[in-house]
């Protein structure tokens, strides 16, 4: 009984022996050979730049584990842009190069559909947040008014969460404040912002920076989750100002810069402790008790 299990097991470790170097074996390495031709970069290209048929060239390499997306035909890359430095040897991915023209700027690449990008001038150091902006940032905007003796600053419902794309200097050149500058090197100072803006938000921005000053005041920094929850609260009171797919009328404009300034300090103090703890407040339950013990 013994020998015939060991026979057994011999036949079927001779049968898997078998299986393994005439079957498994061979595919495997016919599929680490296997070559195909693909595009890869003979030179040095910037972010940007378009790449010419020059700075290409059809290499044959191995198939295995090759991405499936990886150009193959020069005429597919030739003629578009560089979206990242490329170097001698890269392969050529989809993300790595763009059909359109690139923006040195990054954020003015993937403005969402039905926005739009505008800068807003820094009047003073007090108004651009003491040079302290950075791209990302949710910011709302405050407008000054000294023709206005009864309320000379306003609160701005439709400007009350604004995402900054970017900062510049006088000179348009970014401005980065995350990095101290260096010794012997004069620190940039803001001179304009730019934000993301819907139409209305631009006609309202142009129109106040052209009546007064705008301030600007830090509302998220590096909270991804907030400032998408505030971007959202934003867009739900423009909803409610002017409906959806409206475009601003004249009326509409002028009946919002009374709003703003005439009922701008319970809106601003309701936002606000809604901001902090995610929760809106009853001024009128909160009242009530006052009232009713001052009667007794």
């Amino acid at each position: 009984m013994k020998m015939n299990n060991r026979f057994i097991y011999g036949i079927l470790s001779i049968v898997l022996a078998a299986v393994i170097a005439f079957i498994a074996i061979p595919a495997v390495t016919s599929r680490t050979s296997s070559t195909c031709e693909i595009v890869r970069m003979k030179t040095a290209v910037t972010r940007g730049t378009l790449i010419a048929t020059e700075d290409l060239e059809l290499v044959e390499v191995g198939g295995f584990n090759l991405p499936e997306s990886v150009a193959r035909k020069i005429k597919d890359v030739a003629g578009t842009y560089a979206a990242a430095d490329l170097y001698p040897g890269d392969y050529l991915l989809p993300e790595k190069v763009s059909s359109v023209p690139l923006s040195s700027d990054l954020s003015l690449n993937e403005i969402p559909d039905g926005m739009v990008a505008i800068s807003i001038t820094t009047q003073t150091l007090a108004t651009g947040l003491s040079d302290k902006l950075q791209g990302g940032d949710i910011i709302r905007l405050y407008h000054y008014d000294d023709n206005n003796v009864l309320e000379p600053v306003s609160d701005i419902p439709e400007l009350r969460f604004v995402k900054v794309l970017s900062v510049s200097d006088s000179k348009g050149l970014d401005v980065d404040y995350t990095t101290p500058p260096e010794e012997n090197e004069e620190r940039q100072q803001t001179a304009t912002i730019t934000v993301l803006a819907t139409p209305e938000q631009a006609m309202l921005l142009t129109r106040y920076e052209n009546e007064g000053i705008l301030h600007v005041a830090l509302i998220s920094r590096g909270n991804e989750k907030l400032s998408k929850e505030l971007l959202e609260r934003q867009s739900e009171i423009l909803s409610t100002l002017y409906g959806d797919g409206m475009e601003l009328s004249d009326e509409d404009l002028e009946s919002s810069m009374t709003v703003g300034q005439t009922g701008s300090g319970e809106d601003s103090s309701q936002e606000s402790s809604a901001a902090g703890s995610g929760t809106s407040t009853d001024t009128t339950q909160d009242a009530a008790p006052e009232d009713t013990s001052g009667d007794e």
